[in-house]
C-alpha cells in the first residue's frame, strides 16, 4: 500500500491517495480547519465500488484509530 498526499497549501487541504496495490488509486479528502486556538480534522471515506460492508466497517476502524492517535499526539 502507498500514500500519497497533496502538495503543502495555506488552505488545510491535506487530501491522500492510498494505492491499492493493484494499480489504482483512492483519494480520500482530508481538510484541517482552524477552530479558536486549536483545529478541527475532517476525512471523508467513502464506500468504493465493490468494497463490502465489511471492508468498509475495517477501514473505518483504521482511520478512527489513527485519528485518536493524531488527538493524543497534538494534545500531548
Amino acid at each position: 500500500m502507498t500514500i500519497r498526499f497533496t502538495p503543502h497549501n495555506d488552505h488545510g487541504v491535506m487530501d491522500h491517495f492510498v494505492g491499492t496495490g493493484d494499480g489504482q488509486e483512492v483519494h480520500v479528502p482530508l481538510r484541517v480547519i482552524a477552530n479558536g486556538e486549536g483545529a478541527e480534522v475532517m476525512l471523508t471515506l467513502s464506500h468504493q465500488p465493490g468494497m463490502t460492508d465489511e471492508d468498509f466497517a475495517r477501514d473505518a476502524k483504521w482511520i478512527t484509530r489513527d485519528l485518536r492517535a493524531l488527538k493524543t499526539y497534538v494534545m500531548g
